[in-house]
């Protein structure tokens, strides 16, 4: 037997091996190709990955251009509108003008003027040539309006008056504005002779003018806001004077015809002040403290008349058995506790009418029998207090107060007639101690005096 024979069976298992180990080369194949696959389309995956954020990274940048560049256009549009505010408050524009229309008035007014003077001759003279000799006179006359507007110019910077070189340059442009108009008209007609003429006068006065409103605005270094801002403030303020000044008109008609002796004591105040020196308020009070010694709207009748009305007050209250304290407390009772017939406060009523008569036109009140119901100062079941008030602390007499009852004890005349009734009035209410204290004190400064 060979050596190399083999059987079936060790065939059949080396045929089986040889199978396996191409199976396995099989699959190893196809997964390096499923590899391959996945590298691939990973490969291309991020590829477009990288891309998209390639073209979003751009996107921003882009915007980011865009907006610097929008950025920049605005502030080059905002320095142009700064530029032609500042040219426009400067008036760049109208000085360009001005020189525009000066250049061009000399460059028709000299030729024009050259041609009449150079064409001249003596009187009998023919055929005589150029009159040379002539030539300078055009420029000396256009100069002479200019020795005008540079003397005002040199006269603003150093501060001293202006009128006398604008009536030099007026005169000495006219006279070329003249000759201008004479030989114009002859040799071009009306028309050209007014315009040569106004080419020598104009462009002087633009100068001039110019210079004044440099002159100005130089002065003047408020924004056009603030123009308008002052201006319109001066406005409402104008027209509140003009307010005030229709009012205090239809005031001073009324206090003339009212208190005209007033009216002529306040007149010659406020004439015997420098202007402005003294208010109306303050001049119309010192009038009437100098004709009744009193408070504005306060006479000697009127004191007098109010004195007539307390004492028949008191006239009115006594007779009932009441003082003028008495019946402010009870007021004062009347208000907190009301008679409405409940619990809260007395419901008795005055019984029986008020007969007629008593000082003043006023009722009496009928005087209470019953020493159950309520009186002048007491509610029902309880007497009546004989104070009326809290005692007041000892003060000093007011220096204001003193004055007042000065005045008074003036005004009535008489300082027996000074009572702490009247003192209370005219300083407007207090204590009766206080009162009297004023009215002691006055009584002993005039008796002294």
């Amino acid at each position: 037997m060979s050596a190399d024979y083999r059987s079936w069976e060790e065939r059949e298992a080396a045929a089986e091996k040889t199978r396996a180990e191409a199976a396995r080369i099989a699959a190893e194949a196809d997964a390096a190709r499923t590899t391959a696959a996945q590298a691939a389309e990973a490969g291309a995956a991020k590829t477009a990955t990288d891309l998209l954020a390639e073209q979003v990274k751009q996107a921003g940048l882009q915007k980011k251009l865009n907006a610097v560049k929008e950025s920049a256009k605005d502030e080059k549009d905002q320095l142009k509108e700064r530029r032609r505010e500042a040219s426009a408050d400067s008036g760049t524009g109208f000085k360009r003008l001005v020189n525009t229309a000066v250049v061009l008035g000399l460059l028709a007014a000299l030729p024009a003027q050259m041609s009449y003077f150079l064409r001249l001759h003596k009187k009998g003279e023919e055929d005589a040539g150029t009159a040379w000799v002539l030539g300078p006179i055009p420029i000396f006359l256009e100069l002479l309006a200019w020795v005008g507007v540079l003397g005002t110019r040199w006269a603003h910077r150093k501060g001293l008056p202006r009128w006398p070189f604008w009536i030099l340059t007026a005169g000495l442009a006219s006279i070329a504005g003249y000759i201008n108009l004479a030989h114009g008209t002859d040799e071009y007609g009306m028309v050209a002779g007014v315009a040569l003429a106004a080419t020598s006068v104009i462009g002087p006065v633009l100068a001039e003018v110019r210079d004044f409103l440099e002159g100005r605005a130089a002065a003047d270094t408020r924004s056009l806001e603030q123009r308008a801002a002052e201006k319109a403030v001066a406005k409402r303020q104008a027209k509140a004077d003009r307010a005030m000044k229709k009012i205090n008109k239809a005031e001073d008609k009324r206090r003339k015809k009212l208190f005209k002796l007033e009216f002529d004591e306040y007149e010659r105040i406020i004439v015997a002040h420098p202007t402005g020196a003294i208010s109306r308020k303050a001049a119309w009070q010192q009038a009437w403290d100098n004709i009744h010694l009193l408070p504005i709207a306060t006479t000697a009748d009127t004191l007098a008349g109010r004195e007539d009305a307390r004492a028949a007050i008191n006239t009115v209250l006594s007779n009932v058995d009441r003082t003028p304290e008495s019946e402010a407390v009870e007021r004062l009772l009347a208000e907190i506790f009301r008679p409405d017939g409940g619990d809260s406060g007395p419901s008795q009523k005055p019984a029986g009418g008020s007969p007629k008569g008593g000082a003043g036109g006023g009722s009496q009140a009928r005087r209470p029998t019953d020493p159950k119901s309520s009186g002048a100062l007491g509610r029902k079941g309880k007497q009546a207090s004989g104070r009326t008030a809290g005692k007041t602390p000892m003060r000093p007499l007011e220096a204001t107060h003193l004055d007042a009852v000065r005045k008074l004890a003036e005004a009535l005349g008489d300082i027996d007639r000074l009572s702490a009734r009247k003192v209370r009035e005219v300083i407007g209410g207090g204590s009766n101690e206080y009162a009297v204290r004023l009215r002691d004190a006055v009584k002993a400064e005039l008796a002294t005096d």
